[in-house]
C-alpha cells in the first residue's frame, strides 16, 4: 500500500471541528450497521433511522437528519451519542472510514484523505513540504510508484497512467518549475492521453518533449479583475439555486450580498485587485508551492482518472482546476476586510470548496456552463485562475 506522509498523523478532533462532518451530508448505513442499531433495543437510536425506498447492501438506510441538516445522533456538543453510549466499533463504515479515502488495485491500494476535512487541510497544508508518498513500513518513496500490480499490468492503458501519476509526482515537487508551466504541461498530457497519442512504450519520451516544449516557451498572462468578478458573480448565482443550506452556501451569500449587492462594484474591483496583487501575491512568497501541493494531492487520491479508461481523465482534471479556481477567487474576496491572508484562511476555504465539490467526478451541468465555453475550457481555467 502507498498512501501520504500525513495519513496516520489524523485524528479527528470532534466538537472542536470548525466543519463538522456530521452536519449536511446524506449519511448510508450498510445492512450490517443497520442490524447492529436494531438489535440495541434502543428506541432513542431507531427512531433516528430511516430504510431507503431502495436499499441495497451498501445504502440500506439513512441516518434522519435534524434542524440545520444534524446528524441525529450528534448531541449539543458535536459529539456522536453512537459513541458516546456505545462504542465507537459501532459507527457505520461511512463515519468511521471519513476523511479517509482510497484508490483500490486489488493487490495495491492508495491511501489518501479528504481534503473537506479541516483538520486534513490543516495537517497537510500549514506544513510547507512537498507533497510525500509512503510505503506499508512508512519509507518514503521518492519516485516510480508501481501501482498497477503484476495481474493488470497488461492493461496498457492502466500502466501508462500509472506513467503519467509518475511524471506529474516529479513535476509538481519540483521547485524550479511554476505552477503555471506545470499546468500547461498536465493539459497537454491528459489531452494527448485522452485522445489515445501517446503509445505506451514512448510514453516517458513525450512527456520529456512536452515538458522542455512549455518549459522552452513564455506563457503570456494578464490581469483581468473584471473578468474573474465576473465569473465569481455567476458562479454565486448558480450556487445559490441550488438552494443548499450548508457553511460554503452561507458563505457565499454573505459574500454575494456585501460584494455584489450592497457595495458599489468598481470599489469591489479596486479593493479585490489590490488585494490580489499584495496580500495573495504575499501569501504565496511564503507558500510558494500550496497550489502544486493541491493538485498532486489530488491528482494521488483520483489515480483512477489516469488508470481506467471509462473515467474521462480531461473532464476530472478540468474539476480539480475548478475548485482551485473557485477557492482562490473566494479566498481573495473573502479576505477584503483583511490586513493580510494566512494559511488558516485557505484552509478553511479549500475544505468547504472541495466538501461539495472534491467528491463529483465532473462538474455539474451549471458549473460547466461557466467555463466549458468555446472549446477552451482549459484556457477559460487558466487566465481566470491566472488573471
Amino acid at each position: 500500500m502507498y498512501k501520504t506522509s500525513y495519513y496516520d498523523d489524523f485524528k479527528c478532533i470532534g466538537s472542536e471541528c470548525p466543519n463538522s462532518c456530521c452536519v449536511g451530508w446524506e449519511i448510508d448505513l450498510d445492512i450490517n450497521t443497520f442490524q447492529k442499531y436494531r438489535d440495541l433495543q434502543d428506541n432513542n437510536i431507531y427512531k433516528c433511522i430511516s430504510i431507503n425506498q431502495k436499499p441495497t447492501y451498501d445504502k440500506f438506510a439513512k441516518i434522519k437528519k435534524v434542524n440545520d441538516q444534524r446528524c441525529s445522533f450528534l448531541d449539543k456538543d458535536n459529539l456522536c451519542n453512537i459513541q458516546k453510549k456505545y462504542s465507537e466499533k459501532l459507527l457505520s463504515p461511512t463515519c468511521s472510514n471519513f476523511p479517509r479515502r482510497k484508490v483500490d488495485f486489488g493487490s495495491k491500494q492508495l491511501s489518501s484523505c479528504l481534503l473537506s476535512c479541516p483538520e486534513i487541510s490543516r495537517i497537510y497544508f500549514e506544513d510547507n513540504e512537498q507533497f510525500k508518498i509512503i510505503d506499508n513500513e512508512k519509507k518514503l518513496v521518492d519516485t516510480n510508484l508501481k501501482i498497477i500490480p503484476d495481474e493488470f499490468r497488461n492493461n496498457l492503458y492502466a500502466v501508462s497512467g500509472e506513467r503519467i501519476f509518475n511524471f506529474f509526482y516529479k513535476l509538481y515537487n519540483s521547485n524550479d518549475i511554476s505552477l503555471e508551466k506545470c499546468l500547461m504541461i498536465t493539459n497537454q498530457i491528459i489531452n494527448e492521453f485522452s485522445n489515445k497519442k501517446i503509445k505506451p512504450y514512448k510514453g516517458n519520451e513525450v512527456f520529456e518533449y512536452v515538458k522542455s516544449f512549455f518549459l522552452n516557451n513564455k506563457i503570456e498572462k494578464k490581469i483581468d479583475t473584471e473578468l474573474q468578478l465576473e465569473f465569481l458573480k455567476k458562479f454565486f448565482r448558480c450556487f445559490q439555486k441550488k438552494k443548499i443550506n450548508n457553511k460554503l452556501s452561507q458563505l457565499i451569500n454573505k459574500l454575494y450580498t456585501d460584494c455584489f449587492l450592497n457595495t458599489d462594484i468598481k470599489k469591489i474591483r479596486l479593493l479585490f485587485e489590490k488585494n490580489k496583487l499584495h496580500n495573495f501575491n504575499k501569501f504565496l512568497l511564503k507558500h510558494p508551492n500550496i497550489f502544486k501541493k493541491f493538485f498532486i494531492h489530488e491528482f494521488f487520491g483520483k489515480t483512477q482518472l489516469l488508470t481506467n479508461e471509462e473515467i474521462d481523465s480531461k473532464d476530472g482534471f478540468y474539476l480539480i482546476f475548478f475548485i482551485a479556481l473557485v477557492s482562490k477567487l473566494i479566498l481573495i474576496l473573502k479576505t477584503l476586510p483583511k490586513d493580510q491572508i494566512v494559511v488558516k484562511d485557505f484552509i478553511e476555504v479549500i475544505s468547504l470548496i472541495s466538501r461539495y465539490y472534491g467528491g463529483k467526478d465532473n462538474l455539474d451541468k451549471e458549473e460547466k456552463e461557466l467555463v466549458y465555453k468555446d472549446n477552451k475550457t482549459f484556457e477559460n481555467l487558466f487566465y481566470l485562475f491566472f488573471g
